[in-house]
């Protein structure tokens, strides 16, 4: 890891939370100076088709409109088998035209369900493991959590009480 030192200097992805600190995935520590690391440019450009993953009516309304201003289209899911089947047929030929296919994934931890967002997270991995998916949450960003999000192969962590949330989101949004 050239560029940014942790506590254990084998961190390969950082989540952004609040102050645009960087968090090691396998330590927990706090990242010093800039990564070496190069994310893989993954299906970068404006208009993105975006799966929303979150139990909560109000608050996908919200995070959608703000999404919806950028130029994104928003498919939503209120729960993780939901989200599951629509990534499933984007991927299985449903969906043939390459923009109309999900190409990153905003999902909440905390939801009821068959499956909660840590399951819909290895879910959603295995399907596409390229998939860049943004932890939305109120869970507390604890090195414990960011560890496991590390190990389920998350890029960014994103707490929803976070000040200025939308913006914050969209600046997170545009760094994958």
């Amino acid at each position: 890891m050239s560029g940014g030192s942790c506590q254990c200097g084998f961190g390969e992805e950082y989540f952004t939370i609040e102050n645009d600190e960087s968090i090691c995935t396998v330590c927990g520590g706090k990242v010093c100076g800039s990564s070496g690391v190069v994310l893989k440019e993954v299906r970068r450009r404006s208009g993105r088709r975006i799966l929303l993953v979150d139990d909560q009516p109000f608050f996908r309304k919200r995070i959608q409109e703000a999404l919806h201003e950028k130029g994104h289209t928003v498919l939503e899911a209120g729960e993780g088998l939901e989200a599951v089947r629509l990534l499933s047929g984007a991927l299985t030929g449903s969906v043939t035209d390459h923009a109309q296919q999900v190409s990153l994934v905003i999902l909440d931890l905390t939801m009821p369900g068959l499956i909660d967002g840590f399951q819909t997270l290895g879910v959603l991995k295995a399907m596409d493991e390229d998939l860049p998916v943004i932890i939305l949450t109120s869970s507390p960003p604890t090195q414990e959590l960011l560890q496991k999000l590390g190990r389920l192969k998350a890029k960014k962590y994103v707490n929803k009480a976070s000040k200025g949330l939308e913006a914050l989101l969209l600046k997170n949004l545009e760094s994958l």
